[in-house]
C-alpha cells in the first residue's frame, strides 16, 4: 500500500490524498501517456482516481484549432493522432480521454462523448465545443473538459449546453433528468470514419 501512496504522488507530483480530493495540478509532460496509463493500471487505484489522472494529463497539451493542424474545418483525431501532433481541439482532447479510459477498464456504459455548445459570459459568445461525461455508479455525471481543469457535475455546469451524447454503439438526445436513445452511434459520420482508423 505504500508504494501506492509514493508510485503516485511521484507521479502527480502532489499527495495522494489531493487526488482523491479532486486538487491536482497538472502532470508534468515529461510522463508519456504509456508511463501515466502503466502507473493507473499497476497500482490498482479507483476509477475516479484514474478520471482525475488522464482529465488532468490531456488538458495539458495545447489547443489547436483542425483547420491549423489538420488543414481541414473539421476532424475528429484519434488518440494516437493527437499524441502525434501533441496539440489538437475539444474534440481530439475528448475522444482520447474517452478512449484511454477505455483502456484502463471503465466501461462504455459509465463513458459518454457529449457535443453542445459553451457560453462565454464575458464575451457574449456561443461556440460548438465537445466533453467527455463520466457517470460513476450512484453518483451525478462529471464534465471532463479541456476548457476546465475541475471535474464538476453536469448540473453545475452552467456555461455548458449539452445536445447529444455517444459512445461507440448509440447516440442519445442529452436531457437534465433523462436521455433519449436515438440509435447507432454510427449515424455520426466523423464518429464512423474515427473507427475505421482505430
Amino acid at each position: 500500500m505504500l508504494s501506492l501512496f509514493i508510485g503516485l504522488s511521484l507521479l502527480l507530483c502532489r499527495p495522494l490524498w489531493a487526488v482523491q480530493n479532486l486538487d491536482i495540478q497538472e502532470i508534468p509532460s515529461k510522463h508519456s501517456l504509456h508511463e501515466l496509463m502503466l502507473e493507473l493500471d499497476q497500482k490498482g487505484v479507483t476509477e475516479k482516481q484514474k478520471v482525475i489522472a488522464v482529465n488532468t494529463f490531456f488538458n495539458h497539451m495545447p489547443r489547436a484549432l483542425d483547420k491549423k493542424v489538420w488543414g481541414r474545418k473539421d476532424y475528429w483525431a484519434t488518440p494516437d493522432e493527437l499524441l502525434q501532433q501533441r496539440r489538437g481541439d475539444c474534440e481530439d482532447v475528448a475522444i482520447a480521454k474517452y478512449f484511454t479510459l477505455r483502456k484502463l477498464g471503465i466501461t462504455d456504459s459509465h463513458l459518454r462523448l457529449a457535443y453542445g455548445k459553451i457560453a462565454d459570459f464575458q464575451q457574449g459568445t456561443i461556440e460548438p465545443h465537445m466533453v467527455l461525461i463520466y457517470m460513476p455508479r450512484n453518483a451525478s455525471p462529471l464534465v471532463l473538459d479541456s476548457l476546465n481543469e475541475q471535474l464538476l457535475k453536469v448540473s453545475e455546469r452552467q456555461d455548458l449546453i449539452l445536445e447529444y451524447t455517444f459512445n461507440t454503439e448509440s447516440l442519445w438526445r442529452w436531457g437534465a433528468s433523462s436521455s433519449v436513445l436515438l440509435g447507432k452511434a454510427e449515424v455520426l459520420t466523423p464518429w464512423r470514419k474515427l473507427l475505421k482508423r482505430l
